[in-house]
């Protein structure tokens, strides 16, 4: 999984933290390294190959499929794989046209969107300071612990 070189893609002074990556997933990558990320994540495949996609939710592996033109909403802090491996070609009667037409990137292109919500730097280092043990209780407690 390589990015291509960096270019300055999307961004606005009025959301410093929002990232935007062109990503390409190579040949090698089968499978892809595991990546997480504290942003709210878009992804948008621009390219001429499709991408296996995996993620963990409620701690099971989930997989589908990233054909050109689909996309994908990836939550914070969710961990996934982009994948090149294990991908069918669909036979000739089944391909479908790309959608992005001319703008297609050649091979697995992916183009990310990264965005914050309420997870901002602030909480995200501190959240960092937390015990190993007790992490997974943050965002599933409900109940008030203390009087």
């Amino acid at each position: 999984l390589a990015p291509s070189p960096p270019l300055p893609l999307a961004r606005t002074r009025h959301q410093p933290d929002l990232k935007t990556f062109d990503l390409e997933v190579l040949e090698s990558a089968q499978p892809g390294e595991d990546l997480r990320c504290g942003l709210h994540s878009f992804v948008y495949h621009f390219g001429s190959e499709p991408v296996e996609f995996t993620w963990q939710g409620k701690g099971q592996s989930h997989s589908g499929v990233l054909r050109p033109g689909d996309s994908a909403y990836i939550a914070p802090m969710v961990v996934h794989q982009f994948s090149a491996g294990k991908v069918p070609t669909p036979t000739a009667s089944k391909k479908r046209p790309n959608p992005n037409g001319r703008a297609c990137g050649q091979g697995r292109r992916l183009f990310i969107v990264r965005i914050p919500g309420h997870l901002s730097g602030e909480t995200l280092a501190e959240f960092g300071t937390f015990s190993h043990f007790g992490r997974e209780r943050v965002g599933a407690e409900t109940v008030r612990w203390y009087n």
